[in-house]
């Protein structure tokens, strides 16, 4: 079997491929802080994944047209200042603790993970509009994750800058990896190789798990009670948030749009928020946890997708 061939055959089963490795992934007798350092790299290389699947002229229309962007932006606004409002609130009358609340609060403060586009174009979705979202909501991000943690109650010293610096660093080398694959390439030969793309993507949202999934093995162990919680809690703020936005947005816009802004909606670069907050246990292992959600959604939508009329 050539590269490429192998490559086609993990594009089909991309789906199956991210849920194994999640299921793996802990198991394996790696160390996966190797992978630390490779991770900006990792998340601009599925950047660059996606971009180059789209028409770069398309995409720099949408961007010029006045209405666009001050639309994009009260979205984003509304999708992580205004949750993270809602989601502390509804934590609050709860009685949820501290650790609760600030997890609530991280979740949807995060901008779009930055595999949305990639998971996207798996199912069949919108890409380009996880794109705009992804690379807009992670841009700005400096400036509305402080916000909504300020609005949602939670006092944490955010450093902005540190933000700044990391998501520029890692947005410009997946959109120079997008426009290098794309003119070495050419339109025609990666639309011809979209199952192979696929599969590349599958493997780097692999690589992606090792350093998440450090020590999770031996939490889970110690403390299986809080490991399952957490887990259930992921699951419900990524699959709830998606499913329920994407019924609302079924309303108004037509189905493949829909189930994008649902997808967004769910699926949040939490990891971020894990480089740019103080070290919270509970927060870190919730990290962990919400990766399962992020992995098996392709496979959960998929079906979901099929049962709809």
């Amino acid at each position: 079997m050539t590269p490429i061939r192998a490559l086609e055959w993990a594009g089909r089963h991309a789906r199956l491929i991210l849920l194994a490795g999640l299921l793996i992934v802990p198991f394996l007798p790696i160390r996966h802080a190797f992978f630390l350092p490779v991770l900006p790299v990792l998340i601009a290389l599925l950047i660059g994944l996606a971009l180059c699947r789209l028409d770069l002229a398309s995409i720099l229309s949408d961007l010029a047209d006045p209405r666009f962007l001050p639309a994009l932006l009260a979205g984003i606004a509304l999708f992580q200042v205004g949750a993270a409002v809602l989601l502390t609130g509804l934590g609050t009358l709860c009685g949820a603790r501290a650790a609760m609340l600030l997890i609530l609060a991280a979740f949807a403060a995060a901008p779009v993970l930055n595999s949305a586009p990639n998971i996207a174009l798996m199912l069949g979705y919108d890409a380009r509009l996880a794109l705009y979202w992804m690379l807009l909501s992670n841009m700005i991000a400096p400036l509305t994750v402080p916000l909504a943690l300020a609005a949602s109650g939670i006092d944490l010293p955010v450093e902005p800058a540190r933000i700044a610096l990391k998501v520029f660093a890692i947005l410009a080398g997946g959109i120079a990896i997008g426009v290098i694959l794309r003119r070495t390439l050419g339109p025609a030969r990666i639309a011809a190789e979209g199952k192979a793309l696929d599969g590349v993507a599958a493997l780097v949202m692999m690589a992606f798990l090792f350093p998440l999934m450090d020590g999770v093995r031996a939490r889970a162990a110690s403390q299986p009670g809080l490991t399952l919680g957490l887990a259930v809690l992921a699951l419900a703020l990524n699959l709830g948030a998606n499913l329920a936005l994407r019924a609302l947005a079924a309303r108004a816009f037509a189905r493949p749009k829909a189930r994008t802004m649902g997808l967004v909606f769910g699926n949040r670069n939490i990891s971020l928020m894990l480089a740019a907050l103080p070290p919270e246990p509970s927060f870190s292992l919730f990290v962990a946890m919400a990766q399962i959600p992020i992995y098996a959604s392709p496979l959960i939508l998929r079906a979901l997708d099929g049962n709809e009329p």
